[in-house]
């Protein structure tokens, strides 16, 4: 679900343009999920949130910077969250065989 919020948050920030403050819903949405769903700690869901708003933004100014380019802003707007999907996969799979 969250690569869904992060797309959505990504074409959302595209078109008004601030990139920043979606990054900072993108902090909260990190922050509250890793306090509820996973019943992280505050502190390590506060370091996700930090993490996850650096990444936003970074995703976001992107967006932003490409979005008179179509095919690049969509490579960004979909490639980015995919990857980010399949390296928290591959991340699962080696932590769940121990290695």
């Amino acid at each position: 679900m969250g690569v869904l919020v992060l797309i959505f948050l990504g074409w959302t920030a595209s078109r008004f343009g601030r990139p920043f403050v979606f990054a900072g819903g993108w902090a909260l949405f990190v922050l509250f999920s890793e306090l509820a769903l996973h019943g992280a700690g505050l502190g390590g869901a506060l370091i996700s949130a930090l993490l996850g708003f650096l990444f936003a933004a970074a995703y976001f100014w992107l967006l932003d910077r490409f979005a008179d380019q179509i095919l690049l802003w969509l490579a960004i707007l979909i490639g980015v969250p995919a990857l980010m999907f399949v390296f928290q996969l591959q991340l699962l799979a080696r932590l769940e065989a121990g290695g």
